[in-house]
């Protein structure tokens, strides 16, 4: 129990730190204040090669599952609690990452079946900066998707010049459009590479009853 409280003291605290304390939304939760299933849609064919800049769906907190107008989602409601950046084996909650986005994180969503070689450069790029996350993602329609606050880049490898034109104009500080550029991707949600979930249902309780 006291590895759990101390989990869930850090992730709050980071939480009203780095974001400012906002009162968490369920605003797609029903009258019963359960939310309801969502149907997702199937991840976003794209131009490869090129840095799509694409529309600001906002950036409210909520709880329940959102229905992503694309996915993996460049913008638009999320989780409270961002996810930790990080080079991740297992998939990761869009609304955790979104929340990420926000932050200036760059988030490297690969097929699940790319591969050894591949897996290995995404992971050395995670490990240049503090604010890169990388997860594999089922059904994504290229080996590779590169996603930041508004703005999206599919390729076929990391070789791809595209990519760093992509992190020099969005990762961390620097970004272009993140709103809130800069802070911190660290102590929330997940411990890389297998547990990417950690600390999720701790602050989703917290959130649901304050």
């Amino acid at each position: 129990m006291g590895r759990h409280l101390a989990v869930l003291t850090a992730v709050v605290a980071v939480f009203v730190s780095g974001c400012g304390l906002r009162p968490a939304e369920a605003p797609l939760a029903d009258s019963d204040g359960e939310c309801p299933p969502v149907d997702q849609r199937d991840p976003a064919e794209l131009e490869v090669g090129v840095i799509l800049e694409l529309e600001d769906f906002g950036a409210t907190h909520v709880l329940c599952e959102v229905a992503y107008e694309m996915r993996p989602p460049a913008s638009g409601d999320h989780f409270p609690t961002w996810q930790n950046c990080g080079f991740y084996t297992e998939p990761i909650r869009d609304e955790t990452a979104v929340h990420s986005l926000e932050h200036g994180a760059i988030w490297i969503a690969y097929d699940p079946n790319v591969d050894a070689a591949t897996r290995d450069t995404i992971a050395a790029t995670v490990d240049l900066d503090g604010h890169v996350l990388a997860a594999p993602y089922p059904g994504l329609k290229h080996p590779i998707v590169l996603t930041a606050w508004q703005r999206q880049l599919a390729v076929m490898s990391m070789t791809d010049p595209a990519v760093t034109e992509f992190f020099d104009r969005q990762l961390g500080r620097v970004s272009e459009t993140a709103p809130e550029a800069g802070v911190s991707c660290a102590n929330a949600i997940g411990v890389a590479p297998e547990d990417p979930d950690r600390g999720f249902a701790d602050a989703e309780a917290f959130f649901m009853n304050n």
